[in-house]
């Protein structure tokens, strides 16, 4: 199944055409950790993929970042951090729940947990990584899903 999503950079298809695979971090709230600190790591995580960016790249995978926030709050995030890839703004939480993200109860609103979700070409979820217990660590657990995928072993 195919998605056209608002993002910090446009509306965008998801999955890509483009790519083999297309990788999305969902986040809770950038900067919420300040607020909730059991939730922090948002901009820790989102980095760790930047970070991969090249071995993102060698996996044949357009990297993409979720959170149930508007594109425009997303944008000056995005940018402050040279993210190098757009924030999907899912505020009705529809893309987050057709692909079976998990989702948390803070501050009175629903917001996503931290979860990766690899798509393929048509759309199919070939695995949803959850939980990430350490964010500094989430792009490593979705490109070690990705090696399994293609049994290639680590892209490094």
């Amino acid at each position: 199944m195919y998605y056209t999503v608002a993002t910090s950079e446009g509306p965008l298809t998801v999955p890509s055409p483009d790519h083999e695979w297309t990788v999305l971090f969902f986040i809770t709230e950038p900067g919420i950790g300040e607020r909730v600190p059991e939730l922090g790591g948002c901009t820790t995580g989102l980095c760790s993929a930047r970070d991969a960016a090249a071995r993102f790249a060698r996996a044949g995978a357009r990297v993409l970042g979720a959170s149930a926030h508007a594109p425009g709050e997303l944008a000056e995030f995005a940018a402050g951090r040279a993210l190098g890839y757009p924030l999907i703004g899912d505020t009705d939480l529809a893309l987050g729940r057709a692909l079976g993200v998990p989702e948390v109860r803070a501050e009175g609103r629903v917001l996503f947990e931290r979860a990766g979700v690899v798509l393929d070409r048509t759309g199919a979820v070939r695995a949803l990584i959850h939980p990430v217990p350490d964010p500094e660590h989430h792009a490593d657990l979705v490109l070690s899903e990705l090696a399994r995928l293609t049994g290639e072993g680590e892209h490094d």
